[in-house]
């Protein structure tokens, strides 16, 4: 016989693997520690990746102006605008990337802690009628 909360309960539970929270249960094996470091990581190298081509850019496009005037150019006063620039630019993307990672990490865990209370719901049920759910094509019957 069907039990109608019993398929209800593994309907919400297939709902969020599948569609709903499949990318929330995937990250949530992950530490607060080593999932906020991962993704500050990943947008310092997206950063650094995007400045390099930003600066060749700059470079390639006022490259007449440079090698007219290469003997005069202060090239120290450039570097250390240049790096400057990029020390700003990174430290903010840390700062920035920390906190919205941090706030997305506790909305995940709060997606994460209602499916395992389905989860645990699910597994309540089974306790509390004695079933254990047995496949007939492997038993044979």
């Amino acid at each position: 016989m069907v039990n109608e909360e019993k398929v209800r309960i593994m309907t919400q539970i297939a709902l969020d693997e599948t569609k709903n929270h499949k990318k929330e249960i995937s990250e949530g094996e992950y530490y607060k520690s080593d999932y906020i470091r991962s993704h500050v990581i990943s947008a310092v190298w997206n950063i650094t990746v995007s400045y390099f081509l930003f600066v060749c850019l700059a470079v390639i496009y006022h490259a007449d102006y440079i090698f007219v005037n290469v003997a005069r150019l202060h090239y120290e006063v450039i570097g250390f605008l240049v790096l400057g620039i990029y020390a700003f630019i990174v430290l903010l993307s840390i700062l920035l990337s920390y906190l919205i990672y941090s706030k997305k990490y506790i909305k995940n865990k709060k997606v994460l802690d209602d499916y395992c209370s389905k989860l645990e719901e699910l597994e309540h049920f089974y306790e509390q009628n004695g079933e254990e759910e047995v496949d007939d094509t492997i038993t044979g019957a």
